[in-house]
């Protein structure tokens, strides 16, 4: 099999736009009202433990790494086939089996079980949207 390390112009928008979901999803994932006060509770984190944390160089450093996963994402699907099936199918592939059960071993070893499903379930969400919208610009 020969593996194409292209990108095409409009891959590179759905990559942007990747980026930038992964931020909006993080961020809303993250919410007090969704999983912040079970991450904070299971990390055995205070609001005062991240006052200050919010420095825009993590900001600009996440955004970084959400462009490399995206760029991942879009060599796949270059190679796979474009659409939004096929962008939904290559996302939960490498969201759940790859991501998430990467994730998921390091919480539940350190016996944080409730963390491990809140971040493999992040991660892949994450891909998903991710290959949801590349797939669908492809």
């Amino acid at each position: 099999m020969d593996f194409e390390f292209a990108i095409s112009g409009q891959q590179w928008i759905g990559i942007a736009i990747g980026a930038v979901a992964y931020m909006v999803v993080s961020f809303i994932w993250y919410m007090p009202q969704v999983f912040g006060n079970a991450w904070m509770e299971g990390e055995g984190l205070t609001e005062a433990d991240l006052e200050g944390t919010g420095s825009p160089v993590i900001y600009i450093i996440t955004f970084v790494l959400a462009i490399i996963a995206n760029v991942t994402i879009a060599l796949v699907l270059s190679n796979v086939g474009g659409g939004i099936v096929n962008g939904l199918v290559v996302g939960l592939m490498l969201g759940i089996g790859i991501a998430g059960m990467t994730i998921a071993p390091h919480y539940m070893f350190a016996n944080k079980n409730r963390l491990a499903w809140i971040q493999a379930g992040h991660a892949a969400v994450l891909i998903t949207v991710s290959g949801v919208v590349i797939g669908a610009l492809t």
